[in-house]
């Protein structure tokens, strides 16, 4: 079947990418390997960039509505709870969300222009393509056909590995949970606790975000690891292992931790790559963290995809052929994300090695960049 871009992956970025394209007038079909698109993760932070883009693609009402937007971040000690520093968020930006929220509103926004655009349980087996265009051939023996194909499948993104080779990704020395809280299991047994929270120690970070209309508290905890065995992007994990791994933090952020449901539980090992100098081969690209995944010091994972999405489709619509519309996204995006990736590191290492009493908060994005805008 012909299309005119596959994209494989069907995460915040593909289905941003999809929708993006859609409104440039193209036919796209989006494969997920799952059954059903991943919902988990807990929340998301969209910061200003991410949000110019969102809403140039018609989704500024359900960002208004679905997201929480934080007057302040308040970052604090990790033993004491003594509050280090209120950092304003940003006004442009700083929208609080759930994974799910925001995958639901696009897929809606997607439905809404093509009904039959996604595509689940089909697993990539094998790309090819040709001076005309490239056929993506799925586990069952299912083909498309199109005139580019975006990869949009992650950290371990199979298109990458076929295009730039297998070099695996490095482990960090972090391992991460994430969990998901409903306000009633809270309160009032954690007076104080802000919609946007960060407790800073030793090698570790606790931070958590208010989503879901301020109905659920979503957290991210990060602590150093000797190692990580477990290949898959996440796990259940219950509660046991982070309460151990935090058992000297304060008691605001132990009681969040003790009140998450065992199922709404996930761990992970944190994982990098360096930059890659090239993201297009032919009419081959990589989007999100298949071509820069960062770190999440700071959490600046989203705004990049959603970037790469709405730059892609610009550069598409611009240009006049596929090659040029792949150099021209390359262009516009390798610099900033691998700057991204490389600070996101350097501040991770600063986050967890200094002393809680010592901090001093850290330089934000560059406040004038607009991916709308943005030359392409």
């Amino acid at each position: 079947m012909q299309f005119d871009v596959i994209l494989i992956g069907a995460g915040i970025g593909g289905l941003t990418a999809t929708l993006a394209l859609q409104r440039q007038g193209l036919r796209v079909a989006v494969s997920e390997q799952a059954a059903e698109p991943f919902a988990g993760g807990a929340g998301l932070l969209i910061g200003a960039t991410g949000a110019r883009v969102l809403k140039e693609l018609g989704l500024r009402e359900a960002l208004e509505d679905l997201a929480v937007r934080p007057a302040t971040i308040a970052v604090r000690h990790f033993h004491s709870g003594r509050l280090l520093a209120g950092t304003a968020a940003d006004p442009a930006g700083c929208y609080q969300i759930g994974r799910a929220d925001l995958q639901r509103a696009l897929i809606a926004a997607i439905h809404s222009n093509d009904r039959n655009c996604l595509h689940p349980g089909h697993t990539l087996a094998d790309i090819g393509q040709d001076a005309s265009g490239v056929t993506a051939l799925f586990a069952g023996r299912q083909m498309l056909r199109s005139s580019l194909l975006v990869a949009c499948d992650g950290l371990r993104s199979a298109v990458r590995t076929r295009l730039f080779g297998d070099e695996q990704p490095r482990f960090t020395g972090y391992q991460l949970w994430q969990g998901l809280v409903p306000m009633s299991h809270l309160a009032p047994a954690a007076p104080g606790l802000s919609d946007a929270t960060i407790w800073i120690g030793p090698g570790q970070q606790l931070g958590c975000r208010s989503i879901g209309r301020g109905t659920q508290l979503a957290y991210m905890a990060l602590a150093r690891s000797n190692h990580w065995t477990d290949e898959g992007w996440s796990k259940p994990s219950g509660v046991d292992s982070v309460l151990a791994a935090f058992r000297g933090f304060d008691t605001v952020a132990r009681t969040v931790l003790m009140a998450t449901p065992p199922e709404q539980s996930l761990s992970r090992g944190v994982f990098a790559r360096d930059p890659l100098p090239a993201w297009t081969q032919g009419r081959v690209a990589l989007l999100g963290d298949a071509a820069h995944p960062v770190t999440p010091f700071p959490d600046r994972a989203t705004d990049l995809a959603l970037e790469d999405a709405l730059v892609l489709a610009r550069a598409i619509a611009m240009a006049g052929t596929t090659p040029e519309a792949l150099q021209r996204y390359a262009a516009a995006r390798i610099p900033r994300a691998s700057a991204s990736m490389v600070a996101a590191e350097e501040q991770g290492v600063r986050l967890t090695t200094l002393n809680p009493d010592a901090y001093v908060p850290g330089t934000t994005d560059d406040p004038d960049y607009d991916p709308v805008t943005v030359a392409v």
